[in-house]
């Protein structure tokens, strides 16, 4: 690991431990090549046994060590303490790792260790994070416009048809969104009016996300988060009981997806997928 750097997230206090460095010196980390298992009836071993158990029921156990040194260490212990602090809230670790991938993920420092001495200060961090998965520091953010097969009409069609306005077949059809990481992740989507009754498909999968929302004008969007399982409208109000179908993931590797608008369709409507490529290890 090249360096990690802890931020409190409440106030933006950070400190960066380096491999090799004056000042901070990261020795030893554990935790980051794949996730622990719990106890379960049946010992499954290995990185992939770990990945299928935390994903059911897991997390991610974690822990740094190394020293504090040089002419600045008191400054840089009450610094470190200044971005360890607030227990209970989670912190936001980004890491460099040796073959230079940036990720991030966030956790809970559930034990600090640090004596107060003289010389070398040293300290041990442990961190419980509630999701197993590592996450590209890069956001990732597609937009979508209706999909259109062949330059017809849009699938499924409402009676009477709705001709979409824009039917390039080079810029509808392959809608690919490629995820990049070794873990499935949760994305966010963004519908932006105006339109009745919206389907968001990825055919890789053949699976789903249908909504039979009202939106009258560009003002008005829906948000649909994954991971927390929520479908909000752009001022908060729930709308879930609209949803039919399932929330689905983006798989390792390439996703084709497709956007429906059942009616009032308009050049403003749009659909904007963001996510993260995610790492189960590193």
């Amino acid at each position: 690991m090249k360096r990690i750097t802890i931020t409190e997230q409440s106030d933006n206090n950070s400190f960066t431990l380096y491999d090799n460095n004056l000042g901070s010196i990261l020795r030893e980390f554990e935790g980051f090549e794949f996730a622990d298992v719990k106890y379960s009836i049946d010992d499954v071993a290995g990185p992939y046994g770990s990945t299928y158990i935390t994903s059911k029921f897991g997390r991610r156990r974690l822990s740094l060590k190394g020293d504090l040194v040089g002419n600045n260490i008191f400054e840089n212990r009450r610094l470190l303490f200044k971005a360890l602090r607030q227990t209970g809230l989670m912190k936001l670790f980004t890491f460099t790792t040796y073959d230079d991938l940036n990720l991030q993920f966030e956790g809970e420092v559930v034990r600090m260790i640090n004596p107060y001495t003289h010389k070398i200060h040293e300290y041990l961090i442990e961190i419980i994070a509630p999701d197993w998965r590592f996450y590209s520091q890069t956001l990732k953010s597609f937009d979508m416009s209706q999909t259109v097969i062949q330059g017809g009409a849009a699938i499924p069609a409402i009676i009477p048809m709705s001709i979409p306005l824009n039917t390039d077949p080079e810029t509808q059809v392959n809608n690919i969104v490629t995820n990049e990481g070794s873990e499935i992740t949760d994305p966010i989507f963004t519908i932006t009016g105006p339109g009745t009754g919206f389907t968001i498909r990825n055919e890789t999968l053949d699976k789903e996300i249908v909504l039979s929302t009202v939106l009258a004008d560009n003002t008005e969007q829906i948000i649909i988060d994954v991971k927390n399982r929520t479908v909000e409208t752009e001022i908060g109000g729930n709308i879930y009981p609209d949803l039919t179908g399932e929330f689905w993931s983006l798989i390792p590797g390439e996703n084709e997806l497709r956007f429906f608008v059942g009616t009032g369709l308009t050049p403003d409507t749009n659909l904007n997928i963001s996510y993260r490529d995610a790492y189960g290890g590193i």
